[in-house]
Formats: C-alpha cells, sequence, structure tokens
C-alpha cells in the first residue's frame, strides 16, 4: 500500500472531501464561541447575575460545568469557593468558580499564575412595574468568555505551561471586590506566597473602540513592560496603555494589597457602562479573539521565565514605612472673617477661596504628609467696608487614614497642620494695606478638618486659624479664621 498515486488519493478525499469540508465548516472559531458565551451570560434567563439571583446561579453552573469538561482540576471536590455574604442587613450566598492546571516543569510547577474574571453583575429593578435587567454583556461576560477559552486553550495545551494556572472565576465583585478578597484571605489550598503574578480579565470586550488593549498594572512584575510589549508585536496587537499601580477598581486590588504583582486587562468603559443597554450585540468578538491569543502567549511566556518576581518599585511600595509620592491640583472654596477676642463682637464672613497644586509624601500605608502651596483670596467685613487680600498661603497637613485599604476606592482621614502666609496686597475699604510696615506681612496658623479620597478625587472640609495678630500696630488683636469645601484630583 505504499503507492504513491494512492496516497494521494487517500489524502485528497481527508481533506477535501464534501464530509471534510462540512466538519471544517462545523467548528466555531474562536470569535464564534466567546459570542455564544457572552449572549449565553448576558442573556434575560441568568438575570443580570446579580447576588441572590437563580440567573447567578446558572452563570456559576455554566463556567464550573466548562472547567470540568476541560479536565481542569477543582478545589473543595466540585470547582467552588462558598462565600457567606453579608450585603446591609442580608445575608446571601456566593460563589467563586476555580479550576486549575498543574505546570509541567518540576522546578516551576509549584509556583502559581492566576487568570481571574469576575461573572457577577447588577442583577435587575424595578421601574413602574417593569423589571429591567442589567445584561452586564462587557462587564463582565466578556472577561469571563475569554477566561473560559484560555482554560480550553492551556487544557489542549498542558504541556507548555511551566507554572500551575488558577483559573477563577470571582463573585461579589461589584459588591466590593469581595470574592477576590475571601479567596486571598480564606482559601486553603494555595499558597499565596507561591502566587507570582494575577491577571483580572474585566470588561475586555472594546477593543476596536478603545484602539488597542490596556495592561494596567503590568509594571508591577519586574520586565513587564518590556515581555508585555514584545509578545504584543509578535501578535500584532495594539498595546493603548501600561502603567505601574496596581488597578484599585478591580479584582486585582485584594491581590495587590499583598504584594502580588496583578495586571488588569481592560479595553475601556466604551460600552453602555452598568446600564441595561450594555447587551451582547455590541461588542467586538474579533477583537476578543485577538486579545485571547496575546493573553495566552503572554502568560504562556510568563509561565516559563526562570523566575517571576515584583518590580522594584512595586516591592518597594509593600514595606512597612515605604515613601510614596504623587501630586495634584485643587481649590477651596468658603468663607473668611476677622474675630476680635479683646471685643464682644465679630466680623461677618465674605467669600473666599483658594487654588493651587499639591503633594503627598505617603509613609507606609496608613500616613500621608501633604504640603500645598495656593494663590489665597481672603477677608472679612471691617468698619471700613470690606477688607481684602490677595495672598500666597502654604498649607502642611497631617493626614491619617482611619477607613479604607491602601489604593482603595474610599479612604476617610481627619486633617491637621499648620500654614504659613505671605501677603502680597489688599485693600481694606477704598485704602491700600500696607504690608511691612503698619500690617504683617506674613502669618502663621493652623488647620483642621476631615477627607475622602474617592479614587483620585480628594474632598475634605478644612478650617484654618490665623495665630498671627493681623492688626496694625496698637489697634488691638485680629486673627482671621477660614471654614472651606477642599476638592482636588491627583494625577
Amino acid at each position: 500500500m505504499n503507492n504513491p498515486l494512492f496516497l494521494l488519493l487517500l489524502f485528497w478525499l481527508l481533506c477535501f472531501s464534501p464530509a471534510a469540508s462540512m466538519a471544517q465548516m462545523s467548528e466555531p472559531s474562536l470569535a464564534d464561541r466567546l459570542q455564544k458565551h457572552v449572549a449565553i451570560l448576558s442573556s434575560d434567563s441568568l438575570e443580570g447575575r446579580g447576588l441572590g439571583t437563580a440567573g447567578k446561579i446558572l452563570a456559576r453552573d455554566y463556567i464550573a460545568d466548562h472547567f470540568r469538561s476541560f479536565g481542569l482540576q477543582p478545589v473543595n471536590e466540585d470547582y467552588f469557593q462558598h462565600l457567606d455574604l453579608r450585603i446591609g442587613l442580608a445575608r446571601v450566598p456566593g460563589t467563586n468558580v476555580i479550576g486549575y492546571l498543574p505546570g509541567s516543569d518540576t522546578a516551576l510547577g509549584g509556583e502559581y499564575i492566576v487568570l481571574g474574571a469576575h461573572y457577577d453583575h447588577l442583577g435587575y429593578e424595578y421601574r413602574n412595574g417593569e423589571r429591567v435587567i442589567y445584561p452586564g454583556a462587557d462587564d463582565n461576560a466578556s472577561g469571563t468568555a475569554v477566561m473560559i477559552e484560555m482554560a480550553r486553550y492551556f487544557s489542549e495545551n498542558k504541556e507548555i505551561l511551566g507554572r500551575s494556572i488558577i483559573f477563577i472565576a470571582f463573585d461579589a465583585e461589584e459588591s466590593g471586590l469581595i470574592g477576590a478578597q475571601r479567596f486571598i484571605g480564606d482559601n486553603e489550598v494555595f499558597d499565596k506566597e507561591s502566587i507570582k503574578a494575577m491577571f483580572s480579565l474585566d470588561m475586555v470586550g472594546m477593543y476596536e473602540d478603545n484602539n488597542g488593549l490596556n495592561l494596567l498594572g503590568i509594571g508591577t512584575l519586574e520586565g513587564g513592560h518590556d515581555l508585555a510589549r514584545d509578545v504584543a508585536e509578535a501578535e500584532d496587537i495594539r498595546l493603548q496603555r501600561t502603567t505601574h499601580d496596581i488597578e484599585p477598581r478591580t479584582d486585582t486590588r485584594p491581590f495587590g494589597n499583598v504584594g502580588i504583582p496583578s495586571i488588569a486587562a481592560f479595553t475601556g468603559r466604551k460600552s453602555p457602562y452598568h446600564k441595561p443597554e450594555d447587551t451582547h450585540d455590541l461588542l467586538d468578538y474579533d477583537g476578543m479573539a485577538r486579545i485571547t491569543g496575546y493573553l495566552q502567549a503572554l502568560v504562556t511566556e510568563m509561565s516559563m521565565l526562570p523566575e517571576l518576581f515584583p518590580s522594584k518599585r512595586f516591592a518597594k511600595l509593600q514595606r512597612p514605612y515605604a515613601l510614596r509620592f504623587n501630586a495634584g491640583v485643587l481649590g477651596h472654596i468658603g468663607s473668611t472673617h476677622h474675630v476680635y477676642p479683646d471685643e464682644f463682637f465679630r466680623a461677618n464672613n465674605v467669600f473666599a477661596f483658594s487654588t493651587g497644586l499639591f503633594v503627598q509624601m505617603h509613609v507606609g500605608p496608613k500616613v500621608s504628609l501633604q504640603p500645598e502651596i495656593l494663590y489665597d483670596y481672603n477677608g472679612s467685613q471691617s468698619a471700613k467696608g470690606t477688607y481684602r487680600r490677595h495672598s500666597i498661603t502654604i498649607p502642611v497637613n497631617l493626614n491619617v487614614y482611619i477607613a479604607g485599604d491602601p489604593g482603595g476606592m474610599i479612604r476617610a482621614y481627619p486633617i491637621a497642620g499648620g500654614y504659613f502666609r505671605l501677603n502680597m496686597a489688599g485693600k481694606d475699604g477704598d485704602a491700600n494695606l500696607d504690608f511691612g510696615t503698619q500690617h504683617p506681612g506674613h502669618e502663621w496658623g493652623v488647620n483642621a478638618g476631615f477627607g475622602l479620597e474617592i479614587m483620585k478625587v480628594h474632598v475634605a472640609y478644612t478650617w484654618r486659624r490665623g495665630l498671627t495678630n493681623i492688626s496694625p500696630e496698637n489697634d488691638g488683636r485680629v486673627f482671621d479664621i477660614g471654614r472651606y469645601l477642599r476638592i482636588g484630583y491627583r494625577f
């Protein structure tokens, strides 16, 4: 049977016969499989995958069934990490879905890379008696679909993995990253010291609209930027934005808080974010397929590196008293007035504002020192009408964070410190103020208040009280007091 003509005929029949052609045509593409996953996970029957809904249980079982069919190894014998959640006054069950593939390298197989995607969403609400569902196609059926297909790929190509891979569909991300926090804090299967890197696939359905893929936090991994760009060039994919910092708005944050390099794959909020219009027909499935291929290549490279460890910058931030700097712009709006401690009255308020720049020096996770430099317009009602000054004010405050995680979405802190003010020009009624001879050209004072950091936005109530007598000589004692709403933005 070694006749070349016979072998050629057999090859033709296998490759080009109608039956073979039909078999090839029936095999769905990666983009088609991704679209199917998203369509199912964002369908009305899954009720927006909200906590406490039967639809979220269907989503959980859909993911677990795929993990089982791929041959992923389970945790707790059923792929489930059960979470007892308290949301407000209600207790609600939740579930992380977890499977893993052992690495093929004997030296590296005891280390792990986590590939995670949250599968919960906002559920539904009633408007005018009608049930309105939040499908969450991009957020985050898209990331869940990519994670499922990556599990399929690596289960079919186990030999290319050096390190082991953990696949996790996180629950309760929308309720405060609870699923990721519980995995890091409560799982008894994987030692977090052995987890060398983590990916969160969250909203990856808008590749073309975003003009590429964002890898937020890739710089927390030593050599991460260079590796990501080298693989992107080889895979012909556009990296739109890469950063050195942990992304706090997704499941990377709990991993980053314990020192694990964590990368958020993200294509921006181009979809109708957190709206009922976030439906599966709007997503870019060819782009998702390209992202899936890229991440598979990147994770394969990472799994085989001899060492995988935090970047020097990121590792430094994990020290108890690490120094970290950031800066931004801010403004104060409020009122000021003068007090006369030797008299029985006080002056009326006038409108006041200040604006300028700030720097924060963080000392560990709980304390920061914040100097500001401000143009300051202040004053008071006076016997001559209105007292006004143009000043440069330099407050220096100590912020102590009493609520919220480092790098979290919301942090609260009391404010205490002092300020120096240089007075440049002003008037009392129609008379110019002569600073340096009759009126003091500078003054000192104290600050106090309470603030909130909401992502990059800073909001605070602050109070300033002058300690320098600003009255002309032999005219009694006069001190300045101001109350402000402060709003800032961190770069």
